[in-house]
């Protein structure tokens, strides 16, 4: 019962918080103007504020683990490749292929990942969750980039390098990626914030986990759900059932343990990430598909992440 508990409570203040986003969008009582300015601020400061207080505050030592930082890297580059061969083989058009593909190894890590991290491991024992977003992030947009790009029937394949520049310049310019090696670089070089510092940095870091949760209701859509519902419930399975499975039984099995598999649980049982929805659109890709994947994942992790935390906790492995 503790664990049942336990597991409720961890689901469920964020899915409530994310319901009052979707609810507050149908009254009308905000707008998508209000809603992408939100999305940016919260992305440059609030989420890129929590993450490096999260490294500022952690033990350098304790959170630097690149057996873990590795194991993650080859997951979602094996995922990708794995992918890449496997669904051609049953989905001859590539429009719709690059979308299952995309939303299936992509997880919303930076938006579900990090609140989710607070409220399962402890504000305490953020250290794996919050050295393993500058793995996840660069290499989700790099292979989201070769992906699209390389099954984009428009005959610009010439632009392939160009779109692989420009992302490795995002990636350089991401506000999450530069709070991460600020926060490194205070901890390594023991810069000491004065007090004041730390307690504005501690009330806009206070921003990021309810504004992501609410933008993240907010933007979700259910009126076009029905038209890929075959492809759509498939991706949703592969990305909250099959890769989750998968990935943890090998960490498992490699060794890693509570905070550390929690983490790694935490990153591959996420949602499919909103962004693929935009960078779809932009790369010729199936949008629409993308986006069913994005609302359909996003309404069944509720369960699939409760039924994922229950059963670390009943076996000890959290």
């Amino acid at each position: 019962m503790d664990n049942l508990i336990f597991s409720f409570n961890v689901i469920m203040p964020i899915f409530l918080v994310i319901a009052l986003g979707y609810f507050i969008k149908e009254i009308g009582l905000i707008d998508d103007r209000f809603i992408n300015t939100a999305v940016k601020f919260n992305f440059r400061v609030g989420l890129a504020t929590l993450l490096f207080e999260n490294i500022y505050l952690s033990k350098l030592t304790s959170i630097i683990n690149i057996k873990l930082m590795l194991f993650v890297f080859l997951c979602i580059s094996g995922s990708v490749f794995l992918l890449w061969i496997i669904v051609p083989l049953f989905i001859k058009d590539k429009k719709r292929a690059s979308a299952m593909i995309h939303t299936i190894y992509r997880g919303n890590f930076v938006l579900l990942g990090v609140p989710m991290g607070m409220y399962m491991l402890g504000k305490s024992h953020m250290g794996p969750i919050s050295i393993l977003l500058p793995i996840a992030i660069p290499t989700y947009n790099f292979f989201a980039v070769l992906v699209l790009a390389a099954f984009d029937e428009r005959g610009d394949k010439n632009s392939l390098g160009s779109k692989i520049k420009y992302t490795l310049l995002e990636i350089v310019e991401n506000p999450l990626i530069i709070a991460s090696f600020l926060g490194i670089i205070f901890q390594l070089f023991s810069i000491k914030l004065p007090l004041f510092l730390e307690r504005t940095v501690s009330d806009v870091a206070s921003l990021g986990t309810p504004l992501a949760l609410i933008t993240l209701g907010a933007q979700l859509e259910f009126k076009s759900v029905r038209e890929n519902l075959k492809y759509s419930l498939i991706a949703t399975a592969g990305r909250l059932v099959v890769i989750p499975f998968i990935v943890v039984t090998l960490a498992f099995l490699l060794g890693f343990r509570k905070y550390d598999l929690g983490a790694v649980f935490i990153l591959f049982s996420a949602p499919s990430a909103v962004s693929c929805y935009i960078m779809a659109k932009e790369m010729n890709s199936d949008y629409k598909l993308t986006g069913d994947v994005v609302i359909l994942t996003t309404f069944f992790s509720m369960f699939t992440i409760f039924i994922g935390i229950f059963l670390l906790k009943s076996l000890s492995l959290f």
